[in-house]
């Protein structure tokens, strides 16, 4: 297996092929019309390395999609957002991503987001004429919430094959609804004894990284909200301070990210916002989603309260 590279031109490295890994791509090859896999398990299991392998085998003879729907540790684009890349070939250039935008570091808290983004992005995958999609889950599986998040995620997108890294049984549970599916395959998969977990703080540094990457060439500008539509966790304008600092997505007509954004001010009378952005066009912008996630000049994520 050849090595791709990611978004900024750093490589993903050599793919090391674990038990099982090679009968299943054969699987899914072999399946009729657009094969969609959706990859499930909690954090540190192995999942990312999979789809990776996955998706760059199937791209040498179909055009592929790979989706991260982790918008914590996001290796398609900054954190806050799930991200779809289009594969067409492995040595092709590569193309712009597609964001959908989440507003957060997780799903909880901001599941309708999340559910949607992962719909929309797998349906685009398909518009521009993907014969294999590849879905790669957030490690969000634990408790009630958890299970019925991936459970809702699984029944929208109805995928043909449902890939499950567990330790012991611990996605059971979960794996059991789609057991006796018509349109579903469960298959388990061991978790590689190569495979180490993260630090808290590793994780967070991750997400700084990647966030100073996205806005490396980052400007000041102005958004006037007049004729704009305003949708997600919408702040308090008579409270300027209160969104001072806070992630936005600029979004186009299919609500899908143009530009992410930081606010740095409210300007009341202009009725605009001032915002740290890299370079986009405003003529694409349709909506402003608001966030719920702060970070601060050094493109950390903060904790702020809502109205100060």
């Amino acid at each position: 297996m050849r090595p791709g590279t990611d978004e900024t031109g750093g490589s993903f490295g050599m793919i090391h092929r674990e038990e099982g890994w090679d009968e299943l791509l054969a699987e899914v090859r072999s399946a009729p019309g657009t094969r969609t896999v959706y990859v499930v398990g909690a954090s540190d299991r192995g999942k990312t390395t999979f789809c990776r392998y996955l998706s760059e085998a199937l791209s040498e003879e179909l055009p592929t999609a790979y989706i991260d729907c982790d918008p914590g540790q996001s290796s398609i684009g900054p954190p806050a957002c799930l991200g779809m890349r289009r594969i067409l070939r492995l040595d092709s250039a590569g193309e712009r991503s597609v964001l959908s935008f989440v507003g957060s570091l997780s799903p909880k808290g901001h599941l309708l987001q999340s559910l949607s983004g992962a719909k929309k992005l797998a349906q685009k995958a398909v518009d521009l004429g993907c014969r294999a999609v590849i879905l790669d889950s957030s490690g969000f599986v634990a408790g009630n919430v958890g299970r019925e998040f991936q459970f809702t995620l699984i029944d929208l997108i109805r995928p043909g094959f449902l890939v499950a890294f567990q330790r012991e049984d611990e996605l059971e549970g979960l794996l059991e609804n789609f057991a006796r599916s018509p349109h579903t395959r469960v298959r388990r998969m061991p978790v590689s004894p190569a495979v180490r977990e993260r630090s808290p703080m590793m994780r967070q540094a991750y997400r700084t990284e990647r966030f100073r990457h996205y806005f490396r060439d980052a400007g000041i500008g102005k958004i006037r909200l007049s004729g704009k539509g305003l949708h997600g966790d919408i702040p308090d304008f008579r409270r300027p301070g209160s969104c001072k600092d806070l992630l936005i997505a600029l979004c186009d007509p299919g609500n899908f990210v143009s530009v992410l954004a930081v606010i740095r001010a409210y300007r009341s009378k202009a009725g605009a916002l001032e915002v740290l952005a890299p370079p986009f066009d405003i003529g694409e912008v349709s909506t402003v989603h608001f966030g719920s996630l702060y970070l601060d000049e050094d493109f950390r994520t903060t904790a702020k309260p809502r109205h100060r």
